[in-house]
């Protein structure tokens, strides 16, 4: 049997739990206002919870994630559940924090009960990530144009290999290659080198 007296302890450890959590909780009417925040929200955001209150809560989501966040709050008021939602909303000095959400409607009270994580860090660590992945596959780009360039001696014309030995062209040809190299006489080197020796 439920008495007063337990609902009251009830609903203390429900307010204790809602002050302490590290969570951003929240209590969001259907028009678009905030009806109750607990402490988290100004220890991430640096607003107080009246300011948070003051106004309609799309004006602290950042500019990009409005349109999407408008229509996943239209769709928790049709009675759906927000899971793993992300957006980003502002802070009192002007930068910004990701946010993870999970929301579920209360229709009777026309409510959106919701709790979100600030997941800033995470969201860094992934783009720096990113970051590092694309610029070690330009290296790597760099490096396979790099080999497709062909070592060859201004002189003997000999080839460099990858393990930094020289070879003939014949050679080298024939060891990267199923061909083989036969010999003959450009038009070029025969007008210019050989010709001549018959002209004399």
């Amino acid at each position: 049997m439920v008495t007063p007296l337990t609902e009251h302890s009830e609903a203390a450890h429900t307010d204790r739990f809602f002050e302490i959590a590290i969570d951003l909780m929240c209590l969001l009417d259907y028009n678009g206002y905030f009806k109750r925040l607990n402490p988290a929200w100004e220890r991430t955001l640096g607003f107080s919870r009246a300011e948070l209150m003051s106004r309609p809560f799309i004006e602290f989501v950042h500019p990009d994630d409005r349109e999407r966040t408008l229509k996943q709050n239209a769709t928790v008021r049709s009675g759906a559940q927000a899971i793993h939602f992300e957006n980003r909303y502002l802070c009192k000095d002007g930068s910004f924090r990701w946010l993870l959400w999970n929301a579920t409607p209360a229709a009777d009270e026309l409510t959106v009960y919701s709790v979100a994580r600030d997941i800033t860090n995470r969201k860094q660590a992934d783009e720096e990530r990113e970051a590092l992945v694309a610029e070690l596959q330009r290296a790597l780009t760099e490096v396979q144009a790099l080999r497709e360039i062909l070592p060859i001696c201004s002189y003997c014309k000999s080839v460099r290999d990858d393990q930094n030995y020289w070879h003939s062209v014949e050679n080298y040809l024939a060891k990267q290659t199923n061909s083989r190299v036969s010999h003959g006489i450009c038009p070029g080197c025969m007008a210019s080198q050989i010709e001549p020796q018959f002209t004399k």
